[in-house]
């Protein structure tokens, strides 16, 4: 339990004052783990299914360390981390999810090919370029920005996942 509270104390320190709520600040987990992961259509589309269940095609995961965590975290809930435009093929390869007590509090499914990132969890900062009103509403450029895509890339990196960005992509030039 203290891991936790001093694991919400750093994150919540690491925010900046200006950013939108940041719904990672205050989820209660013991553990995050990233996933590697065959997502695609008639496949798995998340890391975590409708039915609670770890998508079947895992390749690799990796418990994170706090550090990373917490770098994750204050990631996620900063309106700098989006606001870059999208493609439509969204198959992902990157999951991550959050665990209390064996059980999953929150996923994050993203493909950085079409620069989409599906989270269980409402991320306001996400929801940047608004068009329409009402039930018509959608957010044009809800897609990852160059320092998170780099954030994310370096993790695949470093644990040897699959999916790095390639030099050159259509989101990083």
């Amino acid at each position: 339990m203290q891991n936790i509270a001093l694991l919400f104390l750093l994150t919540l320190s690491l925010c900046s004052s200006g950013q939108t709520a940041n719904p990672f600040v205050t989820l209660k987990f013991d553990k995050v783990v990233m996933y590697d992961f065959d997502g695609g259509k008639g496949s798995d589309l998340a890391i975590i299914d409708d039915k609670g269940q770890l998508a079947k095609s895992v390749s690799r995961q990796i418990q994170l360390d706090k550090s990373t965590i917490i770098k994750l975290d204050t990631k996620l809930g900063d309106k700098k981390s989006y606001g870059s435009g999208t493609a439509a093929c969204y198959n992902p390869h990157l999951g991550f999810v959050y665990y209390l007590n064996g059980k999953a509090v929150g996923n994050i499914s993203i493909c950085l090919s079409c620069n989409r990132l599906h989270s269980s969890i409402n991320i306001p900062a996400q929801k940047q370029g608004k068009v329409g009103q009402g039930k018509d509403a959608y957010y044009m450029l809800n897609g990852l920005s160059k320092s998170f895509r780099q954030f994310l890339n370096d993790l695949l990196k470093k644990y040897n996942f699959s999916n790095q960005i390639k030099a050159g992509s259509m989101f990083d030039s």
